[in-house]
C-alpha cells in the first residue's frame, strides 16, 4: 500500500509540474483572459486515466492552485474559485472511460466533458463578475451570457482540440504505463 501511495504521489507531482510547465507554453492569448496551450492539461489527464476520477481530482485541484497562484486578476475569493479551483478540478473528469475496452477513443467523451465543465465554470464567473455589457456589444452581441459562452468556448475547443489530438496520437505508446499495475 506504501509504495502505491509514493508512485501516486510522485507521478501526480510530475504530471502537476508537466501540465505547469506546458501552460507556459501559449499559442494564442485572449484579449480578456484565458489560452490555448500545446496541450498543457495532457499529464493531469493522463494522470486521471491511470489513476482515476478521485485521484486525478487532486493532482488537477493542486494544478488549480498553482494557476490561481500565478494568476493576475483576482476580483473576488468566488471568482478565483470559480476560474482556477473548480475549473480546473474538472480536468479530473477525464480519467473517467466510457466504454468497457478503454480504448484511446473510449476516454475522448469524458475529455470532452472535462472541458464542457471547465468552460461553465468560467462562464458562471464571467456572468457574476465580468459582466460588460459595452464588451460584449463590441465584440457583436446583445445577450453577455451568449457572449461569455462564446468567449470562454472558443479557445477552450481549439485548446481541447490540440489535447484531443495529441492524446491519440501517443495513446498507444502510452497503453502500457496505462494498463500497468499499481
Amino acid at each position: 500500500m506504501e509504495k502505491n501511495n509514493t508512485r501516486f504521489i510522485v507521478e501526480g507531482g510530475v504530471s502537476i509540474a508537466l501540465s505547469f510547465i506546458l501552460s507556459f507554453v501559449v499559442l494564442f492569448k485572449m484579449p480578456l483572459g484565458g489560452s490555448v496551450t500545446l496541450a498543457s492539461r495532457l499529464p493531469l489527464v493522463i494522470f486521471a486515466i491511470r489513476w482515476g476520477f478521485k485521484k486525478g481530482l487532486w493532482a488537477a485541484l493542486i494544478f488549480g492552485v498553482l494557476n490561481l497562484l500565478t494568476a493576475t486578476t483576482i476580483l473576488h475569493p468566488a471568482q478565483a474559485l470559480l476560474d482556477y479551483i473548480l475549473s480546473f478540478s474538472a480536468i479530473a473528469i477525464s480519467g473517467i472511460s466510457f466504454g468497457k475496452s478503454k480504448s484511446k477513443f473510449s476516454y475522448i467523451p469524458s475529455i470532452i466533458i472535462s472541458y464542457l465543465v471547465s468552460g461553465a465554470f468560467n462562464v458562471i464567473s464571467a456572468f457574476i463578475f465580468f459582466n460588460d455589457m459595452t464588451t460584449a456589444k463590441a465584440a457583436g452581441f446583445n445577450n453577455f451570457t451568449l457572449y461569455a459562452f462564446a468567449y470562454n468556448y472558443s479557445f477552450l475547443s481549439v485548446d481541447a482540440l490540440i489535447l484531443i489530438i495529441v492524446f491519440l496520437l501517443i495513446f498507444d505508446r502510452l497503453k502500457v504505463y496505462l494498463n500497468k499495475q499499481n
